[in-house]
Order: structure tokens, then sequence, then C-alpha cells
């Protein structure tokens, strides 16, 4: 089963998610200066989406480093730039001005800076109050990079959090079986996807011991209410504040970016 973040293999089926990949992710924070900070989020957008998809292997490091030294938390990298940059390529892809070599080279990119992240910050998390969370990734879904923006904001509350690409019911039914998890959380990016989600539910319900409050997270969360009654979840949510309140737990606000990210 692939569980962990070294999983990820976008693939050429990882461009049907690169369009929607950041709509729930890219936060831009409103007040009164909010066209100053969207003036300059754009422009590091683009340095960092050329560097991510530049020959090469430490310009895209560079470009971090300078966004830091000007003053750009650790954590709006992570929660803003690297989501607007996720959605810059797949803009760049639709407009036929990024080939499909660059955008893989680019995602896989920004995905190891996540994995980077993920490994310094594990050991951090209280056992004793950390809450254990499983985010999947359906088989029929593409935007991996999305779900390992949620994991990366999970842990940095504290939580432990475990990754499932692509996994059939019957493994996650097993999982879910061998393991105790207090929340699964699944991502919804388009209406297409909703038949194929309700069925996996169901399948995951009918094959496991077990099954903790089901989440459903993704750009689909705004426009569809029922959407969790539409599936056979227990709960939408927006924001991990919602996912995490969904189960009985409570944690920080913070953006949850399970989309198609995002």
């Amino acid at each position: 089963m692939k569980d962990d973040l070294d999983s990820c293999n976008e693939g050429q089926g990882g461009m049907r998610g690169i369009q929607s990949l950041a709509e729930s992710a890219l936060k831009i924070l409103a007040d009164s200066r909010q066209g100053d900070r969207q003036s300059v989020t754009g422009d590091w957008v683009e340095r960092l989406c050329d560097a991510v998809v530049s020959d090469s292997e430490t310009s895209h490091h560079r470009v971090i480093s300078a966004m830091v030294s000007s003053g750009i938390r650790s954590d709006d990298i992570f929660d803003i730039y690297l989501p607007a940059v996720a959605r810059e390529l797949g803009e760049r892809w639709m407009r036929d001005e990024a080939t499909f070599v660059e955008v893989t080279l680019g995602t896989g990119r920004l995905q190891t800076l996540l994995r980077e992240r993920a490994e310094r910050g594990r050991g951090g998390a209280d056992a004793a109050s950390a809450c254990s969370v499983l985010l999947v990734l359906p088989p029929f879904e593409a935007h991996a990079l999305g779900v390992f923006i949620a994991a990366d904001q999970f842990r940095r509350l504290g939580h432990s959090v475990q990754v499932a690409v692509a996994p059939s019911a019957a493994e996650l039914g097993r999982l879910l079986s061998d393991r105790e998890f207090a929340m699964l959380g699944l991502t919804c990016a388009t209406r297409r996807a909703i038949p194929e989600l309700r069925e996996y539910v169901a399948s995951i319900r009918a094959q496991a011991r077990s099954v903790p409050p089901v989440v459903i997270g993704g750009p689909l969360v705004a426009s569809e209410p029922n959407l969790a009654e539409t599936i056979g979840a227990d709960r939408i949510a927006a924001t991990c504040q919602d996912a995490l309140a969904a189960c009985g737990l409570v944690s920080e606000p913070e953006a949850l970016c399970i989309e198609g990210q995002p």
C-alpha cells in the first residue's frame, strides 16, 4: 500500500488535477493593503514558478531563501505561495506555455519541498494530545500535491498524519481494521468524481471493522453543501478546524488544502 509521502507518483494522469490543484489552498488575507499583497504575491509566484521548472536543481531554493530574507514567513511560503505556484503551473499548461515535462518537474519539486518539511517536523507532536489523521487520495483522483499540503498543515498543528495515495477500498479496509484513526479525510475535486467516491466510501465501510468520521475536503465543498450526504460521508470541511471539530477534536484555525489544490 502506498501510504507515505514517498509513494507519490503524479505521472501523466496528474495533469487532470493541476488546473484546480490550489483553488482552496490559496488564501490571501483581506485587509486594506490586499491589492499590494496580491501584487507582491504574484511577483514571487512567477519567480518561484520559473525556478521550479528550470534546469537548475537549486534555483527554487535560492528564490525561497530570498523570499524569507524579504520577510515572508515560512508558513506563508507553504500555505500561500506553493499552492499558488501549483496553480500557475496548471494555468501555464492550459495556455500551452509549459510542457508536460516542465509541469511534471515543477510539481515534483514542490512535493519534495513538502516532504522535506514533513520529515523535519516529525517527532515534534505531543503523542498524548495528538490525534491520528488518515488522509487519502482516491485512485480516481490525480491532485496529490493538495493532499500533501493538508498533511503538512495538520502535522504543524501537532497531529500524527498518514497519507495514502490511490489505495483500493480493500486496502483501506484492512488499514482501518488494524489501526485506529480519529479521522478519515478524502478529497473530491470535481462533480465527475462524486459517483466513484460514493461507491468508494460505501466499499470502505463494508470492508473495515470500524470507520472513523469520514470528512470530505476539496473545491466542491463550498458549492455543494449536501456533498457529505450525497457521498455517504459524515461531514464536509473547508478548514482544518472544521475537519477536526467534526471529529470532536480541537485545534487552531488552518486552511485545509485537500482539493483539486492543490
